[in-house]
């Protein structure tokens, strides 16, 4: 029987900078996994400061101890920086690819249900 916890998730979001070397996201990742941390999202991207990428995460506080990521983080030689934004004002969105096939009168329809949610249209085929 598997039970569930009543208690909410409790999201905790982390930013680290790190160099933008080959190997580094597989670095951070496995030693979270190591370590027993749950990764809930994972987002890697280039930075402004060439040579250096931004990894925002987000771990769940409640079977994580957020305090013991960071210092886990900071034994990487490619991490710079570390900072938890979960209390600091940020926008958080979640992202979505979905592959619609329609025909006809079905391909408005459609498109009136994505403005109802704010999705965005990347592209149509015909």
């Amino acid at each position: 029987m598997i039970e569930y916890s009543s208690r909410p998730i409790t999201p905790h979001t982390l930013v680290v900078l790190m160099q933008d070397h080959p190997g580094v996201l597989n670095r951070v990742s496995s030693l979270l996994r190591q370590r027993g941390f749950n990764i809930e999202s994972l987002t890697v991207s280039h930075t402004d400061t060439l040579g250096i990428s931004r990894m925002t995460l987000v771990v769940d506080g409640n079977t994580t101890n957020v305090e013991q990521v960071g210092k886990q983080l900071y034994k990487l030689i490619e991490v710079t920086k570390v900072t938890e934004v979960t209390h600091e004002p940020h926008i958080t969105r979640e992202l979505a690819l979905v592959k619609v096939s329609t025909t006809g009168n079905k391909r408005s329809e459609g498109l009136q249900l994505f403005d109802v949610y704010e999705a965005k249209v990347v592209d149509i085929a015909v």
